[in-house]
């Protein structure tokens, strides 16, 4: 009887060996909290998003300004997007590859864009994915609690904010209109130390 017992057990435990282990319940970085997570999907999202409508406006326009916008844009979104997958690679953060449904609707609608309007429409979507970049940024560095992803944001805030200046320049370039500028900059956080510095200078 003890030595039919002993096969048994021994059967079952080669069979435990041999079957595939299920997958561990989370494979996520557990020092990095919900928040975090979030706000690097977002900053990927948002620097696909760019990288996206910069390559529609290198094809598109024959405005010298827009197109420096437009290169500015891929040369630096393009890189800050590699240094957000480096981030979110070493803390096991899974980012979507392709663009998220409301980037895909902005991306169509700048693809459909007539000719006499386009740069208007590029550069005026330059001015509010910006100015909710910055938003998105500043609420980053105050709130997140990881340092390397606080790190992060403060250190892309002075592109964002370069960019921003670049944005209204083009825009003015393009002849959109003061009031709609103005508009849209007043979306920025009330805290922005910079803006009052840095926009509308050259």
């Amino acid at each position: 009887m003890g030595a039919v017992l002993s096969a048994v057990l021994a059967a079952c435990s080669l069979q435990a060996q041999n079957s595939p282990q299920a997958p561990p319940q989370n494979s996520g970085d557990p020092q990095i909290s919900h928040a975090g997570r979030e706000f690097l999907r977002d900053a990927a999202q948002a620097n696909q998003a760019e990288i996206s409508m910069a390559n529609v406006a290198e094809a598109r326009s024959q405005n010298d300004a827009v197109r420096k916008l437009a290169q500015m844009m891929l040369d630096d979104h393009q890189k800050n997007l590699a240094l957000v997958q480096g981030i979110a690679q070493a803390h096991a953060v899974q980012l979507d590859s392709a663009l998220d449904m409301m980037n895909q609707h902005s991306l169509k609608h700048l693809q459909k864009a007539g000719d006499v309007d386009f740069n208007r429409e590029y550069t005026t979507m330059m001015l509010k994915d910006h100015v909710k970049c910055i938003k998105r940024f500043d609420k980053a560095v105050a709130e997140i609690q990881e340092p390397y992803v606080k790190d992060y944001a403060q250190n892309t805030l002075p592109a964002l904010r370069k960019h921003l200046r670049h944005c209204e320049d083009a825009a003015r370039a393009v002849g959109v209109d003061e009031t709609t500028i103005s508009t849209i900059l007043k979306g920025l956080p009330a805290d922005e130390s910079q803006r009052a510095v840095t926009f509308n200078q050259n």
